[in-house]
């Protein structure tokens, strides 16, 4: 069964025999165990993996032209990639093609191999300002990221534009929720997930603000646990596939 923020603050502060509130924003208290259910839903949401938040998403252009005409660059609500596509032909007549991934190693391997060819760009890594060529008369092949924020891609087509474009963009995405803290907030969690939800927020609730352990919450968030991973297989069919973007 779903709670809203202002229940579950009012279930954690009745276990722990504080002050009863009608709004979260009643007491400091209430907003101290109100703060505390939000850093455990973020906390544990990497392992709460469905495919109700894969949604597809847009990639922002890098901005530069100039050196990173093969960036794309990785919205912050972005968690997992399933994959990328790019428009290899127009807003009239889309081409979407998928981008291969290739792991950072492998990617260097195949771009370093680029020196001498006429239709070449020099780029520069955006973390070092390390110079090398890329492709400029087709449009990407491979993709890798280096630090879980630029999407790097192998080339670019010139002939059509000047850098990779936000708008040929298309990724499947796991996309983190938003939290939005009043009394009606209910967390984008399905009805099976809260009981564990709500024993984790009530057992950090008693060791940060009454300095003790509850036992019976921590033994129930560990019964539904096990209950979810016997389960794993019904909610759990991206994992294999996704790119892990650091935000777990």
């Amino acid at each position: 069964m779903k709670m809203t923020l202002l229940e579950m603050t009012q279930n954690i502060l009745s276990a722990m025999d504080a002050e009863e509130v009608a709004s979260i924003s009643d007491t400091v208290e209430s907003q101290q165990v109100a703060e505390e259910i939000k850093t455990t839903y973020y906390e544990n949401l990497g392992s709460w993996e469905m495919g109700s938040r894969m949604e597809i998403v847009k990639l922002s252009a890098s901005g530069d032209s100039t050196n990173h005409p093969n960036v794309l660059v990785v919205p912050d609500a972005i968690d997992h990639f399933k994959w990328i596509k790019y428009n290899n032909g127009t807003v009239a007549a889309p081409d979407y093609r998928e981008v291969e991934y290739l792991p950072p190693e492998k990617f260097l391997e195949i771009v370093l191999q680029n020196t001498t060819q006429g239709n070449l760009t020099l780029v520069k890594d955006i973390s070092t300002d390390l110079p090398y060529k890329i492709l400029n008369d087709r449009h990407p092949v491979y993709w890798t990221t280096f630090d879980d924020e630029n999407i790097v891609f192998d080339s670019f087509n010139s002939a059509v534009d000047s850098n990779l474009q936000e708008a040929k963009s298309m990724a499947y995405a796991e996309v983190w929720p938003t939290w939005t803290p009043t009394d009606a907030f209910t967390p984008d969690l399905p009805d099976r997930y809260f009981p564990m939800f709500l024993a984790e927020a009530k057992s950090a609730c008693f060791i940060n603000y009454k300095g003790v352990a509850n036992s019976k919450e921590e033994q129930r968030s560990r019964r539904q646990k096990v209950t979810l991973q016997n389960n794993s297989h019904r909610y759990n069919e991206y994992k294999a596939s996704k790119r892990n973007f650091g935000r777990s």
